[in-house]
């Protein structure tokens, strides 16, 4: 189901910058975004006329996928939204919060070509509780998401490709080329193979709040600091207090504030450019920035 009316997909041609390739104007501002291979997914925060609502762009086919059909929110709720999305092989994955001091979380998943939401997982917890459900980067076929410290890696097609249990609660999770990235409490990240079997486990000199994985490599934060390990080869790049590591892949992190987010060298660390934005994703040399209600594709070297 494609709702052009809803959001108004705007392709770039010939505009004076030549790296844009296109851009969306959602209903309501984007509170998460996340991309890989030709689509993206997003969340828009609630209207009077429709709750908090998760929406696939195909930018090679130009249409902007619902998901889920349009209902108000419920006006009892103190509290609720969508926190982490993910997309891959035209299946989307994202979690949602309602409620006041017990907060309700649960999992969903919907597709492209079937858009009605699945109910995953639903897990009650203290609203002073950390976060039960997690949602992380998905590439390559692979959506990982783990409830405490299970871990679940789900495929494209709906199946689930293993599930794995972690020696502590998991902290941030991501896929890229066949392989799952999964951060825990204790300042360790295990990187698992498609099967759930662990390739390797290393350790860090303070917690990871977000990983991602690139080529024969990874990228963890650690408070204001990214790491980049690539076997033997370490090496440590300051960002702002508060800056949050949104993703990474072939040779540039990407890294927001809340205001602008930022490109950076992984050789280096040397930032190449910089956008107005709240959220980045990257895929492959597209890297896709959402600014209030507007998301904008461009090419990066």
């Amino acid at each position: 189901m494609t709702f052009l009316a809803v959001l108004c997909v705007c392709l770039s041609a010939g505009a004076a910058d030549a790296t844009t390739q296109g851009s969306i104007l959602a209903r309501s501002t984007v509170t998460g975004l996340a991309a890989d291979g030709g689509e993206a997914v997003f969340a828009a925060a609630r209207t009077a006329a429709d709750c908090d609502r998760t929406f696939v762009w195909e930018r090679t086919t130009r249409q902007v996928v619902q998901l889920g059909k349009k209902q108000r929110c419920d006006p009892v709720s103190t509290g609720r939204g969508i926190s982490g999305v993910a997309v891959t092989g035209g299946r989307a994955l994202w979690v949602s919060y309602a409620g006041g001091n017990i907060r309700e979380w649960r999992l969903w998943t919907a597709t492209t070509s079937k858009t009605t939401p699945k109910a995953l997982q639903f897990v009650p917890r203290d609203v002073t509780a950390p976060q039960p459900i997690i949602v992380g980067l998905a590439g390559g076929g692979l959506l990982p998401y783990a409830v405490d410290s299970t871990v679940m890696a789900l495929r494209a097609n709906g199946t689930v490709a293993f599930t794995w249990t972690a020696p502590a609660r998991v902290t941030a999770l991501a896929a890229r080329g066949g392989r799952i990235a999964v951060a825990q409490e204790g300042s360790r990240v295990t990187v698992l193979d498609a099967r759930g079997n662990v390739v390797s486990v290393d350790l860090y000199a303070s917690e990871v709040s977000a990983v991602a994985l690139i080529a024969k490599g990874i990228v963890v934060q650690r408070g204001s600091v990214l790491e980049v390990r690539r076997g033997t080869d370490a090496h440590e790049f300051p960002i702002t207090a508060g800056g949050i590591l949104d993703d990474a892949d072939g040779q540039s992190a990407v890294w927001s504030d809340g205001k602008l987010v930022h490109v950076i060298r992984l050789t280096d660390g040397v930032q190449t450019t910089a956008f107005a934005g709240s959220w980045a994703s990257l895929a492959g040399s597209r890297l896709y920035v959402a600014k209030g209600r507007t998301v904008t594709v461009r090419t990066i070297g």
